[in-house]
């Protein structure tokens, strides 16, 4: 019942409640709007940065023997771990709290970033010593990590927190622009550098200086960040973060991890041209897919925590499962058929072992799409804590797959275990949710599998992968081979009757 002040308010003034709804409704529906021209703004920007990193690779692939791509890979590797335990949650903290933070709290935080990391340098710095004397032959290989390392730990503060703050403020159409610029310059710029110049494997220190720089530059313009306005309870209060953040943050380094077994398994038995191998194969299933899962990965924690009940969480997870499914494999299939031919006529055959680790990591990649959305819908259905947990026990289990075939069958062994692992990594997630998991498992199956383009696609893939093998599709004309393959993903994509009725109302 309403209270005799509200009532007393209403009969005053009969229409300023329902006014008051309607103006809140408007507002609702118009940040709705502008939510949604972001992430459009957003998903182009991805798709920009996403073919930029694609011409570059051909670059690198023609340019880098496979030894230096392996380098390049633990370089990015190392500084990806270090910055996500440099970044301590603090920006997932940052972007879901419910008050902004006060000046001296965020100087406080970014000091404390700052600190951590040139102690993550210094100690990269004395872990190198040790190595280079059991191993001075690496000398180059270790300067070129600690540079490429050391750049991307100090500018992450600068970079981090600003963004965080424009994603708190639904920014998302600066974002775009900002992260799409500075990921070409990032990725491209080597590109050039190779090139052009002959800097060598340091194209990619010079390429991410310059990012960096101007990424940081461009941020402070809309929020700077200030070192001295700093304080004792700032750091107290950074503290209190850095612990609301730390389980989803263990969840995701545990992820990174699981990410990079191709580094820290096969490097250390195999060499870093195996390393190189694996990098490459990883870089094609990356443009391949990664322009809509990234999206997915974006938009999936904010559109499932609006749900207000499993069920309705779960659809919504399912209904992303089947849109990437239906986008993901036609181009990977498309990809995998002209493979051969690019390899051959392009770089010479130099990438002809990885080619045997591509189809693997493609079979991994599909049940493996189905993480993007269920990982935010743990979070939010279970908590942080639980969705650290899982991350954790898939990672050990990867790592004791990936070791017991890397004895038994060598370098491709971790791939092996990726195509078998990530259905082991599924079902803890799926268990994790306390529900029916092996109702949720058939449900999440079918909408993987099952899909009007893949009775066309899958069996024609497997035909002229056969007919290959007897007349070599590297020896067909590349122009030819990529309008026959685009060809085939564009009709399997049709026959997709959600992509049917979207093109059918757009017409409308």
């Amino acid at each position: 019942m309403a209270s005799p002040e509200i009532a007393s308010i209403a009969e005053e003034r009969p229409g300023t409640i329902a006014a008051d709804a309607e103006c809140s409704e408007e507002r609702g529906r118009k940040l709705s709007q502008n939510i949604h021209r972001q992430v459009i703004g957003l998903f182009f920007a991805n798709i920009l940065s996403i073919l930029a990193i694609g011409f570059s690779f051909i670059v690198y692939s023609k340019l880098l023997s496979p030894p230096e791509f392996g380098l390049y890979a633990v370089a990015l590797s190392v500084a990806t771990l270090l910055a996500l335990i440099l970044d301590g949650g603090l920006k997932t903290t940052i972007i879901k709290s419910d008050t902004n933070l006060a000046r001296e709290e965020e100087s406080s935080i970014a000091v404390l970033m700052v600190l951590v990391s040139i102690g993550l340098i210094l100690l990269l710095l004395a872990v190198q010593q040790p190595i280079l004397a059991l191993r001075p032959e690496i000398r180059h290989d270790t300067k070129f990590v600690v540079l490429f390392v050391g750049i991307a730990l100090l500018f992450y503060p600068f970079v981090t927190l600003p963004t965080a703050k424009l994603e708190r403020r639904l920014k998302y159409g600066h974002i775009a622009w900002m992260e799409s610029l500075g990921t070409i310059i990032e990725r491209g710029g080597p590109a050039l550098f190779l090139v052009f110049t002959k800097s060598g494997i340091y194209s990619f220190v010079w390429a991410l200086l310059i990012s960096r720089i101007l990424r940081a530059a461009i941020l402070a313009r809309f929020h700077p960040i200030s070192l001295w306005a700093g304080s004792w309870a700032g750091f107290s209060s950074s503290l209190r973060h850095l612990r609301e953040g730390a389980w989803i943050q263990a969840g995701t380094v545990s992820s990174v991890i699981r990410d990079n077994l191709h580094t820290l398994l096969v490097g250390p038995f195999f060499g870093k041209e195996w390393i190189g191998y694996y990098a490459w194969a990883l870089q094609i299933c990356l443009v391949s897919s990664q322009a809509f899962a990234q999206i997915s990965a974006r938009v999936s924690l904010p559109l499932l925590a609006q749900a207000k009940s499993f069920e309705e969480r779960w659809s919504r997870c399912l209904y992303q499962v089947r849109l990437l499914a239906a986008l993901t494999v036609p181009v990977l299939c498309g990809v995998w058929l002209i493979l051969p031919t690019i390899n051959t006529h392009f770089f010479r055959g130099k990438w002809q072992p990885a080619l045997a680790i591509v189809p693997l990591l493609f079979l991994r990649m599909v049940p493996g799409i189905a993480s993007t959305p269920i990982g935010p819908l743990i979070m939010v259905q279970r908590g942080g804590r639980r969705f650290a947990e899982v991350s954790v026990m898939w990672t050990l289990a990867e790592i004791a797959g990936a070791s017991l075939l890397l004895f038994a069958l060598g370098p491709i062994g971790l791939a092996w275990s990726c195509v078998v692992m990530v259905w082991v990594g599924l079902w803890i997630m799926l268990t994790a949710l306390g529900q029916n998991s092996l109702d949720l498992g058939k449900q999440l199956t079918t909408a993987l599998l099952r899909h009007p383009s893949f009775a066309f696609l899958v069996p024609a893939t497997l035909v002229l992968s056969v007919v290959g093998r007897s007349r070599p599709l590297q020896e067909v004309s590349p122009m030819v081979a990529v309008i026959v393959v685009c060809l085939l993903v564009a009709v399997s994509i049709l026959l997709e009757p959600n992509f049917r009725r979207l093109l059918t109302r757009e017409k409308r």
